[in-house]
């Protein structure tokens, strides 16, 4: 089990020293920077995100994985960092700290893990199923990472396997988690009807919500759901919470106030038609 101060620490690292290298320009072609005077690895003993990005067009232009010549950084791939927060900087990393989005061979994958600093490799072709889980496919590597969202002087952990459930960005301002905080929730009873691996829930229990009722389909995110709930409040916040593995039409709970939020491809009015059975309020998030 991760610590708060354990991610603490790791945020506080990603911060380049004076020494590290600068970002490079995204759009360049790669051909075309120059990069004479770029150290392979900082005195501090990291290496800025933008010189491992590097090191995977490198892989995969061996592999042959890019259909034009003028391949720039950000038609590598999507980084993800290990511990995803709304950095006002490039992140620079250690060991095992990055997660590469790229739609790439296995092998090719395989050799880009090689790479001190990459953890996983996932597919970019995305997958929309009924249950979300599997979204992503692992093509090598480890996929579990976490994000952080502030809240004031608070802040909402938010572990995952990043293959089996949707990506979340963390923001300065995140509309979703900023219109939970904006409800009156003070001894309600919540229903985190699409619940994913707990986000809003986790949230709604923040802003001091009596009791969170959980429910996603997706098994994998019910897993991830569980660890961060005792991650951010302890065990025994598992006397104020119910987690339901089903779908939500299949729902047979009452509470006071009920979150919909859905993938943009799901027909929402069957969906919205069950929540307001099962809640007196339904907030279309």
């Amino acid at each position: 089990m991760l610590s708060k101060e354990t991610i603490i620490k790791k945020i506080k690292s990603y911060k380049p020293c004076k020494k590290c290298n600068k970002p490079l320009p995204k759009t360049v072609p790669i051909e075309k920077l120059n990069l004479k005077n770029r150290k392979n690895i900082c005195e501090c003993g990291k290496r800025h995100i933008d010189d491992v990005m590097l090191n995977v067009y490198e892989i995969m232009n061996n592999f042959g994985e890019f259909k034009s010549e003028n391949v720039s950084l950000k038609d590598v791939g999507v980084p993800l960092i290990e511990v995803g927060y709304p950095l006002k900087y490039l992140p620079v990393l250690r060991e095992n700290e990055l997660i590469i989005m790229a739609d790439v061979s296995r092998e090719c994958a395989e050799e880009i893990v090689k790479i001190k600093e990459i953890k996983g490799v996932l597919s970019t072709n995305q997958k929309f199923s009924s249950n979300s889980s599997d979204i992503n496919k692992l093509l090598a590597g480890d996929d579990f990472r976490c994000d952080v969202f502030p809240l004031g002087n608070d802040c909402i952990i938010v572990c995952k396997n990043q293959s089996k459930v949707h990506i979340e960005f963390p923001r300065p301002y995140n509309p979703k988690v900023s219109k939970i905080k904006r409800l009156n929730l003070k001894n309600k009873v919540v229903i985190d009807g699409f619940c994913g691996v707990g986000t809003l829930g986790m949230v709604a229990l923040k802003m001091g919500a009596k009791k969170v009722i959980f429910c996603d389909i997706n098994k994998h995110a019910i897993d991830n759901l569980i660890y961060n709930m005792e991650l951010n409040f302890g065990e025994e916040i598992f006397e104020r919470v119910e987690i339901f593995n089903a779908d939500f039409l299949d729902l047979d709970v009452k509470g006071d106030i009920c979150f919909v939020d859905l993938f943009p491809y799901m027909e929402p009015d069957i969906y919205l038609k069950k929540a307001k059975e099962i809640a007196d309020e339904v907030v279309i998030i």
